[in-house]
């Protein structure tokens, strides 16, 4: 099973975020700050308004792991949203470093990071049907073979657990404003899988009863990036600005039906649960 992306390249995305963040203040992003208005994100409404309560509102105390799980900021919401009680599997050692400062600014148990390399063994070993819930967000298409990956995830879950895993669809419209912004992400990436029908196959029917398979968000102009001061970022400014608008108009218009679909959404989920 191949990676799609090294250490090297984690290790570093998250030295720059440890050095934003600094050493006693956490920095808000843009749509943490917008959370409480109109011009919250759309997908992050639909995702916590409409389909988290769906299948967590009775889940407070569950154990909740995320792979993948730096800055660890998702898992400190699912702490204060739903009551979850909050662990993170992070291979990258910045990444686990910065999982933990968030963690105790939050006062949770930063002893709840585990640093380590989610495919090995070990991991298997020590929290076998562990977890009430294992989350992942844009961690299985960094592989050449994703159904191995979320076999792995199912087995840390309790039978009865829930299994919840995000990954962004760079396809469509999402395909040439990436490969116009920063087309060398698309190499990190396993496009094939961002399909609906190709990601609903990666999930095992023998293990897995579905609840969710859908994808969603409307358009999101924050799922692309390009280096910071470059022509691309400079481009990127006023959509960014018209992103705010377009979330304001989605929620007026759209409310929770959304409009999703395979050329414009940001965002495919799979929600099931282990037989």
């Amino acid at each position: 099973m191949a990676k799609l992306s090294n250490k090297q390249y984690w290790d570093s995305l998250y030295k720059q975020k440890s050095t934003s963040v600094g050493p006693t203040k956490q920095k808000k992003s843009i749509d943490e700050l917008l959370i409480s208005t109109c011009f919250r994100n759309y997908a992050d409404y639909l995702l916590w308004e409409h389909i988290y309560p769906r299948f967590l509102c009775d889940k407070k105390g569950a154990k909740v792991v995320e792979i993948g799980s730096a800055p660890g900021s998702e898992l400190v919401r699912l702490h204060k949203v739903f009551g979850l009680d909050p662990y993170g599997i992070e291979y990258s050692e910045s990444g686990a470093a910065l999982n933990r400062s968030i963690f105790i600014r939050n006062v949770i148990d930063p002893t709840n990071v585990i640093n380590a390399d989610f495919l090995a063994g070990e991991i298997d070993k020590q929290f076998e049907s562990y977890f009430d819930i294992v989350i992942s967000r844009g961690f299985i298409e960094h592989f050449d073979d994703p159904k191995r990956v979320i076999a792995k995830h199912i087995n840390l879950l309790k039978t009865g657990g829930l299994l919840i895993i995000s990954i962004p669809n760079l396809r469509g419209f999402n395909y040439i404003m990436q490969y116009l912004f920063q087309h060398s992400a698309l190499k990190i990436h396993n496009i094939d899988i961002m399909k609906k029908n190709e990601f609903a196959k990666l999930f095992d029917d023998e293990r897995l009863s579905t609840r969710y398979c859908e994808y969603y968000g409307t358009l999101n102009f924050n799922l692309y990036a390009a280096k910071k001061k470059t022509f691309g970022w400079l481009i990127l400014i006023p959509f960014k600005i018209i992103q705010l608008l377009l979330n304001a108009m989605f929620r007026v218009l759209l409310r929770k039906r959304g409009a999703e679909s395979k050329i414009f959404s940001p965002y495919l989920i799979y929600i099931g649960v282990k037989k």
